[in-house]
């Protein structure tokens, strides 16, 4: 899967590993027909692929893969949090 992480979310994205949090790229619906991308602690199930990306193993939801390729994350913004922001 050809992710992308930058310096910034990396860093989260460690303190994650090193706490043994699992992290997941899921996507949820936003309005009436547009989805957001956000990285969740969840396990995985059955049907989820992880992917090693840059050292980390990232749960993709079975529903976001096709979507996610190409993908970028970061960290920061307003909120101080992840930022998905897939390739379309």
């Amino acid at each position: 899967m050809n992710i992308e992480i930058t310096d910034r979310a990396k860093e989260k994205l460690q303190l994650m590993k090193d706490n043994n949090v699992p992290i997941a790229l899921t996507r949820y619906p936003v309005g009436c027909s547009s989805f957001k991308y956000k990285i969740v602690s969840i396990k995985p199930s059955n049907r989820d692929k992880v992917y090693n990306v840059d050292g980390f193993d990232i749960t993709v939801t079975d529903d976001s893969e096709f979507k996610l390729k190409g993908a970028k994350i970061d960290y920061g913004g307003l909120i101080k949090d992840f930022i998905v922001t897939p390739k379309f």
